[in-house]
């Protein structure tokens, strides 16, 4: 068991500026027979927590807000203006990036060694007919060091990775992109202790660095630990925004059951 001071250790310090600017509005989105009238607000250099039992709708809202997912009402504005997204183009566009909690299924390509797999979101950096090899090597040797991920081999199929190491890579990947909003869906899922300290201290890095960060967990003290505020999800819709003293498990488990009565309120500041 871990003790207080432990656990404390393993998040980064958190000072939220609840004034920054909303970079991200989301209004009235529904995804039919997932997501009912879900809004908010994210702010600049935010961790705003999305909380929810199984079937909540916290991922289809998430993918229908990249474009993965068709919905059936809602609109987007990005730093106080309208921005249509209908795919993962456009989210990118609009310097949003999604982190998926499938990164076997969908988030690495795991035949293939780091190279391809960290610069593929952002290939025309490296050039537009042809692909600048030194160009991407240093990419990686830089994402290698500032991701600690470690590989016996750098050529060595992505598979044979630890899921530690995937995941950094995975994370390495989307930030290549420079977005300014990372949507991260369980960014820990199956791995070691140790590793997700380090992934909390760089979600909390990329918080000081004016990102805004959307976590989706299902992990109670991963929520606690880095969200400034949460959202807390129950039958598609959002029942309540969490912050300050009201951010306790106590709380998320009342609104995650839906028998806060207070499902439909408004719940965007």
């Amino acid at each position: 068991l871990m003790v207080g001071r432990d656990i404390k250790q393993m998040f980064p310090e958190r000072a939220p500026d609840h004034s920054a600017d909303i970079v991200l509005s989301v209004r009235d989105f529904s995804v039919d027979g997932q997501v009912r009238d879900a809004s908010f607000d994210l702010r600049r250099g935010e961790v705003l927590g999305f909380a929810g039992i199984v079937g909540a709708g916290r991922t289809a809202l998430m993918e229908a807000i990249i474009g993965l997912r068709e919905r059936s009402s809602g609109r987007i504005e990005r730093n106080g203006e309208p921005v249509k997204i209908n795919s993962l183009q456009d989210a990118k566009k609009c310097g949003i990036a999604y982190l998926t909690k499938d990164r076997k299924g969908s988030g690495l390509l795991l035949n293939m060694d780091m190279r391809p797999n960290l610069t593929l979101l952002a290939l025309e950096k490296f050039g537009r007919v042809f692909i600048d090899r030194k160009a991407e090597e240093a990419a990686l040797e830089t994402a290698i060091e500032a991701f600690d991920i470690r590989a016996a081999d750098r050529k060595s199929k992505v598979g044979d990775f630890s899921g530690g190491n995937q995941q950094k890579l995975l994370l390495a990947k989307v930030m290549e992109t420079d977005p300014d909003i990372v949507i991260i869906d369980e960014p820990t899922r199956g791995i070691d202790i140790g590793t997700k300290s380090e992934i909390y201290h760089f979600i909390g890095d990329l918080t000081d660095r004016g990102k805004s960060v959307i976590l989706l967990s299902s992990e109670m003290p991963e929520m606690l630990g880095l969200s400034d505020r949460i959202a807390v999800m129950a039958g598609g819709r959002i029942t309540g925004i969490l912050m300050g003293d009201g951010r306790n498990e106590h709380e998320i488990m009342r609104h995650a059951t839906g028998i806060s009565g207070k499902q439909g309120a408004s719940v965007h500041e």
